[in-house]
């Protein structure tokens, strides 16, 4: 480190998933605010403090540049920057409006993927993008019965209900957990509005802004998003085809403490990994001995060729399991939940009330007539269907992608992981694959750092049968019009 007037700049956390000139920018900007950088101080130029800290002289450029905005440093052609004094960050401050003086906001380095994730289908562009369930087999018809069966009493379902959630739903999630392998009450069984919420909430419960967590390296990128909004810093641990490397997490708990562990154990989102039985028990083992909690993801584990039992059930004193009925049904519905030891209940429970009050009634109701009538045989046909899907995405890429085009081998879920030789990044690979009017999301999104120009992956579940091979065919030619 060194000193920049009283203010010691500290080394940068490279691996953070807050970016370099975010990180410069609120050092900056929290000693300018304390005093310990005083007015008129002058800060290095930037090519001298990008060679100080190690980083290009856009990311000093563009730290200045946030500061210069708030009217906390003054910048002049051949004067290089100073600290402004605080009649000039009144008078600044007087002339600017509202909006640009609130406080840092974190989005991350992909602020619109959630928007992405949930954006409607293109007229005439083949879209391996949401990771929503298919068209078919389809729900409508039961589904719909089972809302006008709820519907008979309107003054009951459309009431508020608990905050906890509809108590006989809760009591059938609990019974169907338990023929999963983990043994819950349906006393700490809380209902959600989707289980994006749910990682919100934890991330906001168990975490404080600037604490580690440990998350897998690809990732979810709507919880990479949640994450990066709360301050968390994630120190990132690979994937391969048996799922989180526990080696890995092994290592780091042996010189850190982690708030608590991300991982999406069944079906990962975006490889499609099964993590192994072996590392499923060692996992909970070394997460317990560490006192660390687990945050189990689990929005796909219904649908696993493999049965294999949630790390819940190995651990239900150190997991916090979130699930939801986005994918075995549909996204709309907008229903999951989390099942938590009951110390740390009711601080998730007060976290909840705060974002809705409860989730919808109505179609928790909905839900529980479903599940007593048509779900089971639905999941079912759903489970092979996306053995199909995969199948014919296999048979038309070994058509049209070169071999060198590496796909990951787990089989079962919604998506497919590509990676592509050196010299064709993803992100080129996508602009080519537009114009031809296919998309998908590029690697980058998915990892907590650096990583991921090299990888991309496909929802094989948002598009039709045929679109499938019809989409795969114009990445094909996207990547030979790149190759030629």
């Amino acid at each position: 480190m060194f000193k920049l007037g009283g203010s010691a700049v500290p080394e940068l956390d490279r691996a953070s998933i807050v970016p370099l000139y975010r990180q410069i920018y609120e050092h900056l900007r929290s000693a300018i605010l304390a005093g310990t950088l005083p007015e008129s101080a002058r800060l290095p130029a930037e090519r001298e403090m990008a060679q100080r800290l190690r980083v290009n002289r856009s990311t000093i450029v563009h730290a200045y540049r946030e500061l210069a905005t708030e009217g906390l440093i003054a910048q002049r052609v051949g004067s290089g920057s100073r600290v402004a004094a605080q009649t000039e960050r009144r008078e600044r401050s007087a002339g600017v409006p509202w909006w640009v003086t609130l406080p840092p906001w974190r989005v991350g380095e992909f602020p619109n993927i959630l928007g992405e994730l949930a954006a409607k289908q293109e007229p005439g562009r083949i879209s391996f993008v949401q990771g929503v369930a298919p068209d078919e087999p389809s729900p409508l018809g039961e589904l719909a019965k089972s809302f006008a069966r709820v519907a008979r009493d309107p003054r009951f379902v459309l009431s508020y209900g608990d905050s906890e959630g509809y108590a006989p739903l809760r009591e059938a999630i609990a019974a169907r957990m338990a023929t999963r392998g983990a043994k819950v009450h349906a006393r700490d069984v809380i209902m959600l509005t989707g289980s994006t919420q749910g990682i919100m909430i934890v991330a906001q419960s168990l975490a404080e802004p600037g604490d580690e967590i440990i998350v897998e390296s690809p990732s979810y990128p709507g919880a990479l998003q949640i994450f990066q909004i709360c301050g968390l810093r994630a120190v990132p641990v690979p994937v391969d085809d048996e799922g989180m490397r526990v080696d890995h997490v092994e290592a780091v708990l042996r010189t850190r403490r982690p708030r608590f562990i991300y991982t999406m154990p069944s079906l990962h989102n975006p490889t499609n990994a099964m993590m192994n039985a072996d590392r499923r028990e060692r996992l909970a083992t070394i997460a317990r001995r560490a006192g660390v909690p687990i945050v189990e993801d689990d929005p796909y584990g219904p649908l696993a060729p493999e049965r294999l039992p949630p790390l819940l059930a190995s651990a239900p004193d150190c997991v916090v399991y979130l699930s939801t009925f986005s994918k075995t049904i549909a996204p709309s519905l907008r229903v999951g939940w989390l099942v938590a030891p009951h110390v740390v209940l009711e601080r998730l429970l007060l976290r909840k009330q705060a974002y809705d009050m409860a989730t919808s009634l109505y179609v928790q109701a909905a839900i529980l007539d479903y599940l007593e009538r048509g779900y089971d045989a639905h999941v079912e046909q759903l489970r092979s269907e996306l053995l199909l899907r995969r199948d014919l995405a296999d048979e038309a890429i070994a058509k049209r992608w070169p071999r060198t085009v590496r796909v990951a081998a787990p089989r079962g879920g919604f998506y497919l992981w590509a990676t592509t030789p050196r010299d064709l990044r993803a992100r080129a690979l996508l602009d080519a694959a537009e114009r031809r009017g296919a998309s998908f999301l590029f690697g980058e999104a998915f990892y907590p750092g650096s990583g991921g120009d090299h990888q991309f992956r496909l929802a094989l579940t948002a598009v039709t049968r045929t679109e499938i091979g019809q989409g795969i065919a114009r990445i094909g030619e996207a990547i030979a019009s790149l190759r030629a």
